[in-house]
């Protein structure tokens, strides 16, 4: 098998538990550049958020964002396949939100939006302020979604999380899966987008712009969110500490995110 094309998840999966690619990754990759392999990112990150490993790798390809929402050109800023959260979506899910008391954030089209800062928030907003400047994420604190709402923000989409798993649950139910995509991203973080938004979808659509055969591809991920990747390409590839779900849908299972284990594989096959 040729392959021509790799797909990696972010967090859990590229990146370790601090946050960084791992040397070793940054070996195979670049080998796998050398031998004319895409690297895409296919993440649940804005891509603001995405951008600052997108430069450490020197990448120059699209990164498909918020688990399948939207493909973002980099060098362009454009956003050439979208399909965002309408106004009247996004005010169901601030409803919810309120009604259940979760923490709310927000993806309008150049923003992470909050109106608190929890924990997560707190520890993210420190690895903001160490990103180089010009490409460093863009967050934003607000004291009312519904006013940013009020001027026709593109809303990619929402991040509800609270750290009771029969209240998210709860939340959730609320969404119809008719209107909403939702995917679990975290223990107590589900993502929550437009019906019909995967990251296997974009990522298809995006082969399909290459001329690239799905069969050709190794995909690289670590939780629910990854699963549509995971069974759409050639080689789907469970990271150690991935969801079991994820292992069950992927056709091999490498070492954890803080191990070789992307580097084994790259090796191994390519």
């Amino acid at each position: 098998m040729t392959y021509k094309v790799i797909a990696f998840d972010l967090d859990g999966t590229l990146l370790n538990s601090q946050g960084q690619i791992l040397a070793s990754s940054k070996q195979a990759i670049a080998e796998a550049i050398k031998q004319g392999l895409k690297i895409v990112f296919v993440t649940g990150r804005h891509h603001t958020a995405a951008k600052p490993y997108h430069y450490e790798l020197n990448l120059d390809t699209p990164i498909i964002c918020c688990n399948g929402t939207y493909l973002y050109d980099v060098q362009n800023d454009t956003t050439p396949l979208a399909n965002p959260l309408s106004a009247e979506q996004a005010y169901k899910i601030i409803e919810v939100a309120e009604k259940y008391g979760l923490h709310l954030l927000m993806y309008s089209r150049d923003h992470m939006n909050y109106s608190s800062l929890n924990a997560h928030m707190q520890k993210f907003a420190q690895w903001v302020q160490s990103c180089p400047e010009h490409v460093r994420p863009q967050i934003r604190e607000v004291h009312n979604f519904h006013e940013l709402l009020k001027g026709q923000e593109t809303i990619w989409k929402f991040v509800i999380s609270h750290p009771d798993k029969d209240t998210m649950n709860q939340a959730v139910s609320e969404l119809s899966p008719e209107e909403f995509s939702c995917e679990w991203s975290w223990i107590d973080r589900v993502d929550i987008s437009n019906n019909g938004n995967t990251k296997g979808k974009r990522l298809l659509e995006l082969l399909n712009q290459w001329g690239v055969s799905p069969e050709d591809v190794i995909a690289f991920g670590d939780n629910h969110n990854d699963i549509s990747m995971l069974k759409a390409v050639g080689l789907g590839v469970a990271m150690g500490n991935a969801e079991e779900e994820a292992k069950k849908t992927a056709k091999i299972i490498t070492l954890s995110n803080n191990e070789d284990g992307i580097a084994n594989v790259l090796t191994t096959y390519l």
